[in-house]
């Protein structure tokens, strides 16, 4: 992805803070560009996976393990469609081996410092098997596992944290994600319950955050009116939990003032 913008404020003074009320900050390097090896490796990544098994239940599971890592260890958890519920669960682990870094006003919320993304394929998709490498999959199949990788690194890299109602455009012109599709960005949405957090045995506090990828006017529709607005959006037009490259855009009448 090229420039990135997130929507909570942060530490920095914001580049500019939008009418909805979202201050807007732009990275364009990493907090350090120098290799740091992993400061923690897995510590929450066995509880997490039994979590998603006991939420999952019955599912092959195989995982994209790193070969090299940068400052954390982000694995790619991928449960096989079951023939009643047939979709794909993508999750990350290592995510969480590290706190993000909270804005200066709510820096003593320890319950929002820790998360993990996920994300719902199609059961026609074919993100690869045990063993295989990002090169022996096709980009067209590949892409929301590097997305999820990406986006569970960026909030270590940039020295910053992702939330609930975050949105990040793929580039200052919201390029499309994949060939297919006109969605340029992702808005993180979480549920309640178990699929919206847990508690670890050391009893932090881990939630998840589904990453759903969006259009540009949606994004913008977040930026003018909030995120409450486009959720409200979402749930009127009964927004699909499993990707969907082709689906609404439900904010397709939109246009900035």
């Amino acid at each position: 992805m090229g420039l990135l913008d997130k929507l909570l404020k942060k530490g920095p003074k914001a580049d500019s803070v939008s009418k909805g009320g979202s201050p807007i900050y732009h990275y364009d390097e990493k907090k350090d560009k120098e290799w740091r090896p992993p400061q923690a490796y897995g510590e929450y990544g066995e509880e997490i996976t039994r979590h998603f098994g006991a939420l999952f239940p019955d599912r092959e599971e195989f995982v994209f393990h790193e070969i090299l890592s940068d400052l954390v260890h982000i694995d790619v958890n991928i449960m096989r469609p079951r023939e009643d519920k047939p979709y794909y669960v993508m999750y990350t682990t290592g995510m969480s081996d590290l706190p993000m870094t909270l804005p200066e006003e709510i820096a003593h919320r320890e319950d929002l410092k820790y998360g993990e993304l996920f994300m719902f394929l199609p059961k026609e998709w074919n993100p690869g098997e045990t063993g295989q490498l990002d090169s022996d999959i096709p980009d067209s199949q590949y892409w929301p596992i590097r997305l999820i990788k990406y986006l569970a690194r960026f909030p270590h890299e940039y020295g910053t944290w992702l939330g609930w109602g975050h949105t990040i455009p793929n580039g200052p012109d919201y390029e499309p994600l994949c060939q297919d599709t006109r969605m340029g960005g992702v808005v993180l949405v979480q549920t309640g319950g178990d699929m919206g957090s847990m508690k670890a045995e050391d009893g932090k506090e881990i939630n998840f955050y589904m990453v759903v990828p969006a259009y540009k006017e949606e994004i913008e529709y977040k930026l003018e009116y909030g995120m409450e607005a486009l959720d409200k959006r979402f749930c009127d037009g009964n927004l699909p939990m499993v990707l969907d490259i082709r689906r609404p855009n439900y904010c397709e009448d939109f246009k900035v003032s």
